[in-house]
């Protein structure tokens, strides 16, 4: 009877684990918007499953008649998105940075970490970097700030202009054994375009 009790009991405690990430939306797919810095267009990425890619994604202008769709994407992009005008290719980039799903307490040596870098234009994409590959790039951990320096930590910087060129670049800034390393990546090809140094 005891023996039963205990088997119960450990089963509730599992139950009760699963159940309160569910309820808190831990490693499930919620919509995501986010605009441009001028609030004059925005993405949002709507999934129609808790899991998985099935949705959609839409890159919007703000008009007063009503939002006008610029481009679209036929699947959801989880994670942080990043929208981008390239007057070079003249079209609109999304990339996307897609953190690893944490969906038990198991999975708490997840944090901070990114699965995929992926780059978006003109409605497909163009290019993409694994978590494996960001590793061996330095990039290990996802922060909110550098000030620990922590060696492989990244911080996010998210697109840029690059000043007096038509040029735009997605832009991360990582902690190496002494100072900080920024890094450049093209929005249109999502090749690094530069690594350098920074204090």
């Amino acid at each position: 009877m005891l023996k039963t009790l205990l088997y119960l009991s450990a089963g509730f405690a599992c139950l009760s684990a699963a159940t309160a990430f569910k309820v808190g939306g831990h490693g499930e797919n919620a919509a995501t918007v986010q605009s441009t810095p001028d609030a004059q267009c925005y993405v949002r990425s709507i999934p129609f499953t808790d899991y998985g890619n099935e949705g959609k994604t839409e890159v919007l202008g703000v008009r007063a008649s009503g939002d006008e769709l610029l481009d679209q994407y036929p699947f959801y992009m989880r994670g942080q998105l990043y929208l981008g005008w390239s007057p070079l290719a003249g079209k609109w980039c999304v990339v996307q940075v897609e953190p690893e799903r944490i969906t038990s307490e198991n999975d708490m040596m997840k944090l901070g970490k990114v699965s995929r870098l992926v780059f978006y234009m003109g409605g497909k994409q163009i290019a993409g970097y694994s978590g494996e590959d960001l590793s061996q790039m330095g990039l290990r951990e996802k922060v909110s700030t550098l000030v620990h320096r922590v060696p492989g930590q990244f911080l996010v910087r998210g697109i840029q202009h690059i000043p007096l060129t038509n040029q735009y670049v997605f832009v991360m800034e990582r902690t190496k054994e002494t100072g900080t390393e920024i890094i450049s990546l093209d929005i249109t090809t999502g090749k690094i375009l530069s690594r350098g140094s920074h204090g």
